[in-house]
Protein backbone atom coordinates (compact mmCIF):
# COMPACT_ATOMS: atom_id res chain seq x y z
CA UNK A 1 0.00 0.00 0.00
CA UNK A 2 3.17 2.17 0.75
CA UNK A 3 4.71 1.91 -2.65
CA UNK A 4 1.69 2.16 -4.31
CA UNK A 5 0.63 5.76 -2.62
CA UNK A 6 4.74 6.52 -3.35
CA UNK A 7 4.38 5.26 -6.85
CA UNK A 8 1.26 7.98 -7.20
CA UNK A 9 3.08 10.27 -5.52
CA UNK A 10 6.17 10.40 -7.78
CA UNK A 11 4.51 9.63 -10.80
CA UNK A 12 1.90 12.66 -9.98
CA UNK A 13 5.43 14.91 -9.59
CA UNK A 14 6.81 13.64 -12.85
CA UNK A 15 3.47 14.25 -14.73
CA UNK A 16 3.20 18.20 -13.31
CA UNK A 17 6.94 18.62 -14.03
CA UNK A 18 6.65 18.12 -17.99
CA UNK A 19 3.29 19.61 -18.05
CA UNK A 20 5.31 22.81 -16.40
CA UNK A 21 7.58 22.44 -19.01
CA UNK A 22 5.25 21.88 -21.73
CA UNK A 23 3.45 24.98 -20.78
CA UNK A 24 6.26 26.89 -20.25
CA UNK A 25 7.41 25.99 -24.28
CA UNK A 26 4.38 26.48 -25.84
CA UNK A 27 4.31 30.38 -24.03
CA UNK A 28 7.08 31.29 -25.19
CA UNK A 29 6.89 29.68 -28.52
CA UNK A 30 3.13 31.28 -29.05
CA UNK A 31 4.48 34.47 -30.70
CA UNK A 32 6.59 32.83 -33.40
CA UNK A 33 4.06 30.04 -34.61
CA UNK A 34 2.29 32.20 -37.27
CA UNK A 35 1.92 30.46 -41.05
CA UNK A 36 4.70 32.32 -42.19
CA UNK A 37 7.07 30.54 -39.28
CA UNK A 38 5.58 27.42 -41.27
CA UNK A 39 6.19 27.78 -44.61
CA UNK A 40 9.11 30.12 -44.69
CA UNK A 41 12.89 29.73 -44.85
CA UNK A 42 15.70 30.29 -42.41
CA UNK A 43 16.73 33.54 -43.12
CA UNK A 44 19.02 35.02 -39.70
CA UNK A 45 20.32 37.95 -41.24
CA UNK A 46 16.64 39.11 -42.16
CA UNK A 47 14.90 38.52 -38.49
CA UNK A 48 12.55 36.33 -40.51
CA UNK A 49 13.02 32.26 -39.57
CA UNK A 50 11.10 29.72 -40.84
CA UNK A 51 11.13 25.81 -40.76
CA UNK A 52 9.38 24.48 -44.09
CA UNK A 53 12.71 23.19 -45.55
CA UNK A 54 13.82 21.84 -41.60
CA UNK A 55 10.14 19.97 -41.70
CA UNK A 56 10.81 18.22 -44.98
CA UNK A 57 13.75 17.16 -44.49
CA UNK A 58 12.96 15.75 -40.87
CA UNK A 59 9.95 14.13 -42.94
CA UNK A 60 11.78 12.95 -45.92
CA UNK A 61 15.03 11.34 -43.30
CA UNK A 62 12.21 9.87 -41.22
CA UNK A 63 10.30 8.05 -44.14
CA UNK A 64 13.44 6.80 -45.97
CA UNK A 65 14.83 4.91 -42.83
CA UNK A 66 11.43 3.55 -41.68
CA UNK A 67 11.02 2.35 -45.41
CA UNK A 68 14.83 0.80 -45.15
CA UNK A 69 14.49 -0.39 -41.76
CA UNK A 70 11.17 -2.50 -41.11
CA UNK A 71 11.46 -4.56 -43.21
CA UNK A 72 14.95 -5.42 -43.02
CA UNK A 73 14.42 -5.46 -38.82
CA UNK A 74 11.53 -7.52 -39.82
CA UNK A 75 12.97 -10.13 -41.59
CA UNK A 76 15.73 -10.20 -39.43
CA UNK A 77 13.38 -11.06 -36.75
CA UNK A 78 12.01 -13.60 -38.62
CA UNK A 79 15.15 -15.05 -38.41
CA UNK A 80 15.97 -14.68 -35.83
CA UNK A 81 12.25 -16.12 -34.27
CA UNK A 82 11.59 -18.47 -36.63
CA UNK A 83 14.76 -19.59 -37.63
CA UNK A 84 17.36 -18.77 -35.17
CA UNK A 85 17.05 -21.99 -33.45
CA UNK A 86 18.82 -23.99 -36.24
CA UNK A 87 21.77 -21.90 -35.97
CA UNK A 88 22.14 -20.69 -32.86
CA UNK A 89 25.98 -20.20 -31.94
CA UNK A 90 27.15 -19.84 -35.68
CA UNK A 91 25.42 -17.08 -36.88
CA UNK A 92 22.69 -15.79 -33.84
CA UNK A 93 24.86 -14.88 -31.31
CA UNK A 94 27.16 -12.65 -33.51
CA UNK A 95 23.94 -11.05 -34.57
CA UNK A 96 22.65 -10.49 -31.55
CA UNK A 97 26.02 -9.10 -30.15
CA UNK A 98 25.83 -6.63 -33.04
CA UNK A 99 22.37 -5.74 -32.13
CA UNK A 100 22.94 -5.13 -28.14
CA UNK A 101 26.20 -2.95 -29.53
CA UNK A 102 24.57 -1.14 -31.29
CA UNK A 103 21.44 0.11 -29.10
CA UNK A 104 23.81 0.27 -25.89
CA UNK A 105 26.23 2.88 -27.70
CA UNK A 106 25.76 6.40 -27.87
CA UNK A 107 24.46 7.34 -31.44
CA UNK A 108 27.16 9.91 -31.98
CA UNK A 109 29.62 7.58 -31.53
CA UNK A 110 27.41 5.29 -34.33
CA UNK A 111 27.56 8.68 -36.34
CA UNK A 112 31.24 9.05 -36.44
CA UNK A 113 31.72 5.52 -37.58
CA UNK A 114 29.27 6.18 -40.61
CA UNK A 115 30.82 10.13 -41.21
CA UNK A 116 34.23 8.02 -41.53
CA UNK A 117 32.90 5.28 -44.05
CA UNK A 118 30.86 7.16 -46.00
CA UNK A 119 32.39 10.42 -45.39
CA UNK A 120 36.03 9.39 -45.69
CA UNK A 121 36.18 6.53 -47.71
CA UNK A 122 33.38 7.05 -49.85
CA UNK A 123 33.56 10.59 -50.64
CA UNK A 124 29.80 11.29 -49.65
CA UNK A 125 29.15 14.69 -48.66
CA UNK A 126 27.22 16.03 -45.17
CA UNK A 127 23.91 15.53 -46.90
CA UNK A 128 20.57 13.73 -46.41
CA UNK A 129 21.81 10.73 -47.80
CA UNK A 130 24.66 10.31 -45.11
CA UNK A 131 21.97 11.25 -42.51
CA UNK A 132 20.05 8.76 -43.54
CA UNK A 133 22.39 5.62 -43.87
CA UNK A 134 22.94 7.00 -39.88
CA UNK A 135 19.83 6.73 -38.87
CA UNK A 136 19.50 3.65 -40.77
CA UNK A 137 22.46 2.17 -39.07
CA UNK A 138 21.01 3.76 -35.68
CA UNK A 139 17.50 2.53 -36.05
CA UNK A 140 17.72 -1.19 -37.65
CA UNK A 141 18.62 -2.91 -34.29
CA UNK A 142 15.37 -1.29 -32.58
CA UNK A 143 13.28 -2.27 -35.65
CA UNK A 144 14.66 -5.85 -34.78
CA UNK A 145 13.99 -5.76 -31.44
CA UNK A 146 10.56 -4.66 -32.30
CA UNK A 147 9.75 -7.02 -34.28
CA UNK A 148 10.97 -9.72 -32.64
CA UNK A 149 8.70 -9.06 -29.81
CA UNK A 150 5.74 -8.51 -31.69
CA UNK A 151 6.36 -11.96 -33.17
CA UNK A 152 6.73 -12.99 -30.02
CA UNK A 153 3.42 -12.05 -28.89
CA UNK A 154 1.90 -14.47 -30.98
CA UNK A 155 0.39 -17.94 -29.18
CA UNK A 156 2.99 -21.10 -30.36
CA UNK A 157 -0.69 -22.81 -31.20
CA UNK A 158 -1.08 -20.47 -34.37
CA UNK A 159 2.11 -21.75 -35.78
CA UNK A 160 2.05 -25.57 -34.49
CA UNK A 161 -1.96 -25.20 -36.71
CA UNK A 162 -0.06 -23.60 -39.84
CA UNK A 163 2.68 -26.02 -39.75
CA UNK A 164 0.44 -28.93 -39.13
CA UNK A 165 -1.83 -28.10 -42.49
CA UNK A 166 1.42 -28.59 -43.97
CA UNK A 167 2.28 -24.74 -44.77
CA UNK A 168 6.78 -23.85 -44.75
CA UNK A 169 7.74 -22.32 -42.14
CA UNK A 170 8.25 -19.41 -44.41
CA UNK A 171 4.84 -19.09 -45.05
CA UNK A 172 3.43 -19.59 -41.77
CA UNK A 173 5.34 -16.97 -40.67
CA UNK A 174 4.65 -14.40 -43.58
CA UNK A 175 0.73 -15.88 -43.56
CA UNK A 176 -0.04 -16.38 -40.25
CA UNK A 177 2.22 -15.22 -37.33
CA UNK A 178 2.80 -12.00 -38.72
CA UNK A 179 -0.72 -10.78 -39.51
CA UNK A 180 -1.67 -11.91 -35.78
CA UNK A 181 1.55 -9.54 -34.53
CA UNK A 182 0.55 -6.76 -36.88
CA UNK A 183 -1.12 -4.28 -33.53
CA UNK A 184 1.96 -4.59 -31.42
CA UNK A 185 4.29 -4.41 -34.19
CA UNK A 186 2.72 -0.71 -35.52
CA UNK A 187 2.42 0.92 -32.40
CA UNK A 188 6.39 -0.29 -32.20
CA UNK A 189 6.75 1.62 -35.83
CA UNK A 190 5.34 4.59 -34.13
CA UNK A 191 7.85 4.63 -31.56
CA UNK A 192 10.56 4.01 -33.60
CA UNK A 193 9.07 7.26 -35.71
CA UNK A 194 9.04 9.33 -32.86
CA UNK A 195 12.52 8.06 -31.40
CA UNK A 196 13.68 9.41 -34.84
CA UNK A 197 12.29 12.77 -34.91
CA UNK A 198 13.97 13.80 -31.57
CA UNK A 199 17.55 12.29 -33.15
CA UNK A 200 19.89 15.42 -33.09
CA UNK A 201 23.71 14.67 -32.48
CA UNK A 202 24.43 12.24 -34.80
CA UNK A 203 22.74 14.57 -37.97
CA UNK A 204 24.79 17.40 -36.62
CA UNK A 205 27.53 15.13 -37.89
CA UNK A 206 26.54 13.65 -40.97
CA UNK A 207 23.51 15.68 -42.08
CA UNK A 208 24.92 19.34 -41.39
CA UNK A 209 23.10 22.55 -40.40
CA UNK A 210 22.03 24.11 -42.99
CA UNK A 211 19.51 23.43 -45.35
CA UNK A 212 19.87 23.69 -49.80
CA UNK A 213 18.08 26.19 -51.54
CA UNK A 214 16.89 23.53 -53.56
CA UNK A 215 16.26 19.79 -51.74
CA UNK A 216 18.69 17.65 -52.73
CA UNK A 217 19.77 14.27 -51.61
CA UNK A 218 23.08 15.30 -51.42
CA UNK A 219 22.69 18.79 -49.89
CA UNK A 220 22.66 19.44 -46.61
CA UNK A 221 19.89 18.59 -44.30
CA UNK A 222 18.99 20.11 -40.94
CA UNK A 223 16.35 18.99 -39.49
CA UNK A 224 13.89 20.32 -36.57
CA UNK A 225 15.82 18.84 -33.87
CA UNK A 226 18.83 20.08 -35.42
CA UNK A 227 17.23 23.32 -35.77
CA UNK A 228 16.63 23.72 -32.32
CA UNK A 229 20.22 23.12 -31.49
CA UNK A 230 21.72 25.41 -33.85
CA UNK A 231 19.21 27.99 -32.68
CA UNK A 232 20.16 27.95 -29.12
CA UNK A 233 23.67 27.66 -29.27
CA UNK A 234 24.72 29.73 -32.73
CA UNK A 235 21.78 31.53 -33.79
CA UNK A 236 22.24 35.45 -34.17
CA UNK A 237 18.54 36.30 -34.59
CA UNK A 238 17.23 38.38 -31.84
CA UNK A 239 13.79 36.16 -31.93
CA UNK A 240 16.31 32.82 -31.06
CA UNK A 241 14.56 31.56 -27.80
CA UNK A 242 10.79 32.07 -29.59
CA UNK A 243 11.86 30.51 -32.62
CA UNK A 244 13.49 27.74 -30.71
CA UNK A 245 10.57 27.14 -28.76
CA UNK A 246 8.31 27.30 -31.07
CA UNK A 247 10.11 24.49 -33.43
CA UNK A 248 9.90 22.55 -30.56
CA UNK A 249 6.37 22.70 -30.00
CA UNK A 250 5.99 21.44 -33.69
CA UNK A 251 8.37 18.41 -33.10
CA UNK A 252 6.28 17.71 -30.02
CA UNK A 253 3.14 17.57 -31.85
CA UNK A 254 4.54 15.79 -35.18
CA UNK A 255 5.33 13.09 -32.17
CA UNK A 256 2.46 13.03 -30.22
CA UNK A 257 0.48 13.01 -33.64
CA UNK A 258 2.47 9.67 -35.07
CA UNK A 259 2.70 8.36 -31.06
CA UNK A 260 -1.35 8.61 -31.10
CA UNK A 261 -2.17 7.44 -34.23
CA UNK A 262 0.11 4.55 -34.44
CA UNK A 263 -1.63 3.61 -30.74
CA UNK A 264 -4.91 4.14 -32.14
CA UNK A 265 -4.50 2.00 -35.62
CA UNK A 266 -2.94 -0.78 -33.72
CA UNK A 267 -5.91 -0.82 -30.93
CA UNK A 268 -8.89 -0.91 -34.09
CA UNK A 269 -6.57 -3.73 -35.45
CA UNK A 270 -6.28 -5.96 -32.12
CA UNK A 271 -9.85 -5.89 -32.10
CA UNK A 272 -10.35 -2.79 -29.04
CA UNK A 273 -12.24 0.41 -29.71
CA UNK A 274 -9.75 3.14 -30.83
CA UNK A 275 -9.09 5.60 -28.42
Amino acid sequence: MVLHLVALVLTGVAAALFALIIVSLVRQGLPSLTWRFLVGSPNERAGDNGIAPELMNTAFLIGVTWLVTAPLGLLVAIFLREYGFRRRSAVVRPLNHLRATLLSAPTVVVALVVYRVAVGWWHWPVSLATGCLTLAVINWPFMVTVAEQALASVPQSYREASLGLGATRFATAVRVVIPAALSPLIEGWGLAVARLAGESAALVITAGVNVSRHFSLWGPGETLAVHIWYIRTEGVSVNRDAEAAATGVILLLLIAAVVWSSARVARMLSGGEPR
